[in-house]
């Protein structure tokens, strides 16, 4: 038995519905976390590719590729070697092996998977104890993952697309075809997706378990497309160059500032409904292996705090002459840090009290200043270090990139706001100083 279990504190679904108390044994068991819907989720960063290596691909061997379709390379010749080029099929997933170890958020080289062969242990514990069937997943190595099928979903959706488990690769990034990216409704730019094995959302999810209030059907896979195709994904994958090379009249026509459309150039679009919709996409630039060279982490995810993570994004601005860094900070000021320090001063003034002996929450504490149930101290659950957190750094880039008017006003005017609330202060308060107890 684990020797700690955790669970919610309450239930904020309709009808409360709660699932077996047993399955929160078995994963704490196997040590893998659930998520609100009743499944398991495997993060990652989203990387198109349309061709790979078996070279690129670890415990995966060549003949398990050729099980799986892979049984010639983008020449025609059989698959004998691992430097071979091969298409990869559309709705194949390479997954990472770099993700977070078991005690922390840190990178460990196998957290992924170590995390996704314990979620198909406990699903086939699962089906034995609970279910009385016989196991399914069998897990003893990673090979006996691949050919296996998951749902891929994407963040603030509800629709899934199911793959099929081709390999693992030597970085944290989820390695999928274009097609596959925009068919869950992102962009291919460095978007984080989620991964859930099939049987895990069959036997486990449920709309019972999903919260009562709005957004709460959202990252939940209430419907799962089978099928990828042309017509039904985003058009910005349609615009998708599908050639071996450019012309040199695209160089040409580039150092003349014409627009893209003025050179002809073959996209996805041209393909749908055809025999080459989903095979021979090409690709300009070779590379030795997606394991061995290049970036295996995305910067977002081995950088620490947001701002360090800013700083390091305006360098980059800096370094790039088709970018502004004034936009870029804007931006950032404006979608995200305006948004943060608003949302959490709202929060403060709503926010319920909690007993630190107890845990007990309150709507209002109690003039006493005591828990009324164990007599422990009060506090606060919003404090003035998360309102202001970005407050400051966000003034200091308005008046050193010299900012428009309008994000140098509007900070202005919510630094007036915070003051007004907390007075002009430099460390946190506590609720005597409010209550003048």
């Amino acid at each position: 038995m684990p020797k700690i279990v955790k669970g919610p504190e309450g239930l904020s679904s309709r009808n409360k519905q709660a699932e077996r108390l047993e399955k929160g044994i078995l994963r704490a068991k196997y040590g893998i976390f659930v998520f609100r819907d009743g499944t398991v989720r495997f993060d990652a960063i989203e990387v198109p590719i349309t061709y790979f290596k078996p070279k690129d691909l670890v415990y995966t061997p060549i003949e398990k590729l050729k099980e799986l379709g892979y049984t010639h390379d983008i020449y025609g010749n059989p698959l004998e070697s691992e430097d071979q080029i091969l298409e990869l099929k559309p709705q194949d997933i390479i997954l990472p092996t770099i993700g977070p170890s078991k005690k922390g958020s840190k990178l460990k080289k196998d957290g992924f998977l170590i995390s996704l062969i314990n979620t198909a242990k406990f699903i086939d514990e699962e089906l034995e104890r609970l279910y009385k069937i016989d196991r399914y997943y069998n897990v003893k190595k990673p090979e006996d993952l691949l050919g296996h099928i998951l749902i891929v979903l994407a963040p603030h959706t509800s629709a899934g697309t199911v793959g099929r488990i081709i390999g693992f690769s030597r970085t944290q990034a989820l390695l999928m075809h274009p097609m596959m990216h925009a068919a869950i409704r992102r962009n291919c730019d460095g978007d984080e997706g989620t991964v859930l094995l099939l049987l895990d959302a069959l036997l486990n999810f449920s709309r019972e378990y999903l919260p009562d209030k709005r957004g709460g059907t959202m990252d939940a896979p209430l419907t799962i497309t089978i099928k990828v195709k042309g017509m039904e994904i985003d058009d910005e994958v349609q615009k998708f160059d599908t050639v071996w090379n450019y012309p040199l009249e695209l160089y040409e026509a580039s150092l003349q500032y014409k627009p893209p459309e003025s050179v002809k150039i073959q996209i996805f679009k041209e393909r749908i409904d055809t025999p080459t919709e989903y095979i021979n996409w090409g690709f300009m630039h070779d590379i030795n292996s997606i394991s061995e060279n290049g970036n295996k982490v995305s910067a977002y995810k081995s950088l620490g705090e947001m701002l360090e993570k800013l700083n390091f994004e305006l360098k980059l601005a800096k370094l790039l002459r088709s970018v502004d860094p004034s936009t870029v900070a804007s931006l950032v000021i404006n979608l995200h840090f305006v948004r943060d320090i608003k949302g959490n001063l709202r929060k403060f003034s709503e926010q319920e009290f909690r007993c630190i002996k107890c845990n007990k929450r309150f709507r209002r504490p109690p003039l006493s200043g005591k828990c009324d149930r164990c007599g422990g101290r009060i506090v606060m659950t919003v404090h003035y270090g998360s309102v202001v957190k970005y407050l400051e750094p966000s003034l200091w880039l308005a008046e050193k990139l010299k900012l428009d008017e309008y994000t140098s006003s509007s900070l202005k005017a919510l630094k007036m706001k915070i003051d007004q609330t907390f007075g002009n202060q430099s460390k946190e308060k506590q609720i005597k100083d409010f209550f003048n107890l």
